[in-house]
């Protein structure tokens, strides 16, 4: 006997099912309407709102007429971008529907029905206008001098033993001089040790670190910065320079370094710093944002006839 795969259908049971089916599609196409909603009001509040309906236009949502009048408004959410707590939605009367009210039960509304929407989003509140108070811990009357580098290759060079033993025996005199609370010497041993040549990211910030203790904060930035440019992943380096930024008044710089500082390697003794810079430079973001609005107002009413 052959076999046959799939096995053949009856004529008469395939006429069947392909009866059911199109009582199926026609059940789902009855069990959907398409309900036209034009937009009666549409206040955003001045909210600029990138959104391709305007006022007057009607949008067609394509639901289940059991489906509830919060249904509805979820829907139209998405399309006119809207949030639900905005809406108002009535009959073509004017008359409001409540949000648990189902489609079908709406007094007049078929397949192919309108309904009205009004959006009514309230305005922002404006922030009050910001005031940046004077900054009394600056450091005033900075020195612009900076500690000196290696010149030329000297910057890189690989030293020789001798040399090696000199940087060592300074950075010994270093630790003593710290020891004993004499900046001064500490700052000139350390300058000698770097001027031997081929100073580390290490020996450099904590030179940095030494003239920041010493308020000279545009010499330990320029350290820093040295440091940064032997080593760019020295979370110290970034450290120091954000806090003698801080204190030169470099408010978006200082934020930038001790971000990436506290990212790297977090300091609790730094927290209080990066606070005040944060909240700083947002203050300052947000005068300049108020200052451009205000600028922009005064120029459209010069402008106006």
């Amino acid at each position: 006997l052959k076999r046959f795969w799939p096995p053949r259908v009856p004529a008469a049971a395939a006429r069947g099912s392909s009866a059911r089916r199109g009582v199926r599609r026609a059940a789902m196409s009855d069990s959907q309407w398409n309900v036209k909603v034009k937009i009666e009001t549409l206040d955003r509040g001045g909210v600029p709102t990138k959104n391709m309906w305007t006022q007057g236009a009607v949008v067609t949502v394509q639901i289940e007429p059991h489906a509830t009048i919060n249904m509805m408004k979820q829907r139209i959410a998405l399309l006119v971008a809207a949030h639900m707590k905005h809406q108002t939605i009535t009959t073509e009367a004017n008359v409001d529907i409540d949000d648990v009210t189902k489609l079908s039960d709406v007094p007049g509304l078929a397949d192919g029905g309108t309904l009205l929407l009004h959006v009514r989003q309230p305005k922002e509140e404006e922030a009050p206008p910001v005031e940046i108070p004077d900054d009394e811990d600056l450091w005033q009357n900075q020195d612009p001098a900076v500690e000196p580098l290696p010149e030329g290759d000297a910057m890189t060079k690989e030293l020789t033993d001798e040399e090696m033993d000199k940087q060592n025996k300074l950075k010994g005199e270093l630790a003593e001089a710290l020891e004993d609370g004499d900046k001064e010497k500490a700052l000139a041993k350390c300058t000698e040790a770097i001027l031997v040549g081929n100073p580390s990211a290490m020996q450099l910030a904590k030179r940095a670190e030494l003239l920041y203790k010493m308020k000279r904060a545009k010499a330990a930035i320029s350290d820093a910065t040295a440091a940064l440019q032997k080593n760019p992943d020295s979370g110290k380096a970034y450290r120091i320079r954000g806090k003698a930024l801080r204190f030169v008044g470099e408010y978006d710089a200082a934020k930038a370094d001790l971000d990436l500082a506290q990212k790297m390697d977090y300091d609790d003794d730094t927290t209080d710093i990066h606070t005040f810079v944060s909240k700083r430079t947002a203050m300052m973001a947000l005068k300049a944002a108020q200052d451009a609005k205000k600028a922009e107002a005064q120029a459209a009413d010069a402008t106006a006839p």
